[in-house]
């Protein structure tokens, strides 16, 4: 290469460099550059999403929190259908979002100009912890429907704190938790796991408000097989006799086939040859039916009851009877059967 050539090229290269360090990489095609955000360049502002407009049929209230409740409790309320136009409507459905809700509204007419009253009711859970559903109107000549939504929660007169026990490290095998009674009754402990109640100090239990108690999983207790996956307390407050708290455990994990609801049923206060009655919920069924159910239990009978479906949820009915149970609490699994597939649900409670 001729040195007027290599002058010619160093020349250009040098050019190239001082170009782009006094303009940036945007002056050498762009290839650092952010695309330009939506709405710039001229291009307009983003489209804003469509919000649908709210129903004019009017419920007042609308809805129902009927705050805490015991598990297993109907609760009811009745509000009001508002109708603003100057011509009657008619309900063309009226359809709760579970079968633990029941109103009945469909093919009624709202008055011009009037009102008319909506009854409605549902059942908590037999467990605790929050619940709620909705029910969706539809209305002849009114293209949005209504939605009046539903809430409780329900709470055990005596709650745990904390409400489970995590034994998931040996150390933690053995402890302490506390009860307190919800509506102020004194109460005692009885059992713990189907043992003697302990104070955390040693001490004699006396009614009171609040009771700390100690538990060992150590020792047998009412799973003959090992930890129990629910600590069962058995107590004396009139409206709370027995109930659970989860124990987190590598061989507790509860991992059913059949899409329960809840993983355990308390039947509360039981007394031999009285069938206690109770209710599942699966979700997802389907159209799932269970077709078997049989106590994990030589002194329990089970019996299949009803079967209500919503087209997604499955509520099924069932009873245990006990026959020759000896006094005091109790844990068990009964096995449900649909199809080629089984699951166990554990029961408890208390026979007196």
């Amino acid at each position: 290469m001729t040195a007027p050539t290599m002058i010619r090229r160093i020349a250009g290269l040098l050019l190239g460099v001082s170009l782009l360090l006094a303009t940036g990489p945007e002056a050498a095609g762009q290839q650092s550059a952010q695309p330009p955000e939506r709405g710039a360049q001229g291009r307009g502002p983003a489209p804003a999403q469509a919000q649908t407009p709210p129903c004019p049929i009017v419920a007042d209230p609308p809805g129902a929190d009927f705050g805490i409740v015991a598990p297993g409790t109907v609760v009811a309320s009745t509000i009001k259908l508002i109708n603003p136009f100057d011509r009657p409507v008619r309900i063309v459905e009226a359809k709760p979002s579970c079968t633990c809700t029941t109103v009945d509204m469909k093919g009624k007419v709202i008055p011009a100009k009037g009102f008319l009253e909506m009854p409605m009711s549902m059942k908590t859970a037999n467990s605790i912890g929050k619940k709620g559903a909705q029910v969706t109107l539809v209305f002849e000549g009114v293209p949005v429907p209504l939605v009046v939504k539903l809430d409780a929660e329900t709470a055990y007169a005596v709650r745990a704190n904390p409400p489970h026990i995590d034994a998931l490290e040996a150390s933690r095998m053995r402890g302490f938790f506390e009860l307190i009674s919800n509506d102020g009754q004194p109460f005692t402990v009885l059992t713990v796991d189907g043992k003697p109640a302990r104070t955390a100090d040693g001490s004699a239990m006396k009614p009171a408000v609040r009771q700390v108690v100690s538990y060992d999983l150590t020792a047998p207790g009412l799973n003959p097989n090992g930890v129990p996956p629910f600590l069962i307390v058995e107590t004396d407050h009139p409206k709370c006799p027995v109930l659970d708290l989860r124990v987190r455990h590598e061989t507790t994990r509860i991992s059913p086939v059949l899409n329960f609801a809840e993983f355990r049923e308390n039947l509360g206060v039981v007394r031999n040859g009285t069938p206690a009655p109770f209710e599942i919920m699966l979700k997802h069924a389907g159209t799932l039916r269970v077709d078997r159910i049989a106590a994990q239990h030589k002194e329990w009978q089970a019996t299949l009851g009803e079967q209500v479906s919503d087209g997604d949820g499955l509520l099924v009915k069932a009873a245990l009877t006990p026959v020759g149970v000896p006094k005091g609490p109790f844990l068990f699994r009964c096995q449900f059967g649909a199809g080629s597939k089984t699951s166990d649900l554990w029961i408890y409670g208390v026979s007196r």
